[in-house]
């Protein structure tokens, strides 16, 4: 049966907020290869993030973006790069693609990064050609530690920032300085063209080096000067991403009444942890919680009253087949956090009555009355009586006309 309440509902511009840049497109019969749509969605991800035009690069999608701004950085084919397993696969996909090895780290369980001091202070990174620091779900951090490790020992850092996009808009939490930051534009983060990708990066040189990559090594002429590959995001990826612009403000603002709506709920009894620095000046496409450690059925239970959970992030990266093998240091903060946390629905309609339900099956799952045996605990009602999963299929109905 489906869930009641899913735990995503991705929602890109409709087709009449479209059509405009479309029939612009027409008229201009300019369909790729940087067009006019694609200049102006590039200056206006500029403008958000407080930099200059040429110091933004769109690119197909943010996994090929940070293999390119490996490469981009000159990593030594073969060397190892340090990344946390607490990220999303995509993460060593990158590096691997851009011919480097892992080593996956362990994050601290208060920040879910790696501790740059503990980076800084390892006794192998003679060995280490590249660095790449994940921020969790959008996550704002001190970039500077990572900066000045990298300044002063040549190892390159790059940033997974793919659901930053929010969080490093100017004036925002995470300030942009000097290692390259990936941003994802897809469809299920809070700005979304679908597929696409944008990096940013204020050295102008290197930012050079990237573009070439991302264009068969051209760059201004037909004489390809690097290896690269076709890595453009078309006129009618850059039509969606002027649209969501015009909806943006609206989007954010719905987005940040949802995070608001969560934390009040959920931070009221305390019963489960939430992402480090949710809502703090932010805002991003998921909500994840961490189960105490006794109710780590919790998203089990919340399925029985049909709410949508997903762990966004699996088991950590190391737990996946595809990278089993690779090397790693002693992961407990990411053994942990894997079992623990689960991601609960968050998308940009729903509503404060669905928000409710939610969080009240959440304080249910770590309620005293959950922690009995499975088989002898009595099916938990309303008050009046009625059973918890008809209960929210009244809240989604409610939520339906609330809607209209």
């Amino acid at each position: 049966m489906a869930p009641l309440i899913p735990v995503a509902k991705p929602k890109l511009p409709v087709a009449s907020a479209i059509l405009p840049y479309l029939k612009e497109i027409d008229a201009n019969h300019w369909y790729t290869n940087h067009g006019l749509l694609w200049l102006r969605f590039q200056g206006l991800l500029a403008e958000h993030w407080g930099v200059e035009s040429n110091n933004v690069a769109l690119v197909a999608n943010a996994t090929i973006g940070l293999t390119l701004a490996l490469r981009a950085s000159g990593v030594r084919p073969g060397g190892l790069c340090l990344l946390p397993s607490w990220t999303f696969v995509a993460s060593p996909a990158a590096a691997i693609a851009a011919g480097l090895r892992v080593r996956f780290i362990d994050v601290d369980p208060a920040t879910w990064m790696p501790d740059p001091a503990a980076v800084a202070a390892r006794d192998d990174l003679d060995e280490i050609a590249a660095i790449m620091i994940v921020s969790p779900f959008g996550m704002p951090f001190d970039v500077r530690p990572w900066d000045e490790l990298s300044e002063r020992t040549g190892i390159p850092v790059v940033i997974d920032a793919a659901a930053a996009f929010d969080t490093m808009r100017a004036g925002g939490p995470l300030a942009i300085a000097r290692s390259p930051m990936v941003v994802s534009l897809h469809a299920t983060k809070v700005f979304g063209i679908g597929e696409g990708g944008a990096v940013v990066c204020r050295d102008g040189e290197w930012l050079e080096r990237f573009r070439r990559l991302t264009t068969f090594g051209f760059l201004g002429s037909r004489v390809s000067t690097a290896p690269g590959i076709n890595a453009k995001v078309s006129e009618y990826g850059a039509a969606i991403g002027l649209a969501a612009f015009d909806g943006w403000t609206a989007a954010r603002a719905r987005f940040a009444a949802l995070t608001e709506r969560y934390r009040r709920r959920l931070g009221e009894r305390g019963a489960v942890g939430l992402q480090p620095r949710f809502g703090e000046g932010w805002v991003t496409s998921t909500m994840n919680i961490v189960w105490p450690s006794d109710c780590q059925d919790g998203a089990a239970r919340l399925a029985a009253e049909g709410i949508a959970t997903l762990a966004w992030w699996g088991q950590g990266c190391h737990r996946q087949p595809a990278y089993a093998d690779c090397l790693r240091d002693p992961l407990p903060a990411t053994e942990d956090l894997a079992q623990r946390t689960v991601g609960l629905p968050f998308w940009l309609d729903m509503t404060p009555t669905q928000v409710d339900a939610v969080c009240d099956a959440v304080h249910r799952a770590c309620g005293a009355e959950a922690r009995g045996d499975a088989a002898s605990r009595p099916r938990a009602a309303a008050p009046d009586g009625m059973p918890v999963r008809a209960q929210i299929a009244r809240a989604v109905a409610a939520a339906r006309s609330e809607r209209r």
